[in-house]
C-alpha cells in the first residue's frame, strides 16, 4: 500500500468517525418517535381518549429528538478548534 493509499484511507476513517453520531441519530429520533406514538394509543386506549396521547406522545418524541439532535451538533468541536479536558466539563 502505498502513502497515497494510506492518506485517503485514513481521511475516510477521519471522516466515518465525525459522521457517527448524525448516522445515529436518525433511528433513535424514528425509534423515539414511534414508540411514544405508540404509548399515546395504548393510553387513548385505555382511557377511551380520541388522540390526546397520541398527540402529546407525538409532540414530546419530536421535542426529545431534536433536543438530541441540538446536543449533538453543539458539542462538535468547532472548526480549527480541539477540544480539551477543561471543554468537555
Amino acid at each position: 500500500m502505498n502513502s497515497n493509499d494510506k492518506k485517503t484511507l485514513k481521511n475516510f476513517a477521519d471522516s466515518s468517525r465525525q459522521l457517527g453520531p448524525f448516522m445515529t441519530w436518525g433511528w433513535q429520533f424514528a425509534l423515539t418517535l414511534g414508540f411514544l406514538s405508540w404509548f399515546g394509543h395504548w393510553l387513548d386506549e385505555k382511557y377511551e381518549t380520541k388522540v390526546l396521547f397520541v398527540l402529546t406522545g407525538v409532540f414530546l418524541g419530536l421535542f426529545g429528538g431534536f433536543y438530541n439532535l441540538y446536543r449533538i451538533v453543539s458539542n462538535l468541536p468547532k472548526p480549527g478548534h480541539t477540544k480539551t479536558e477543561k471543554d468537555k466539563l
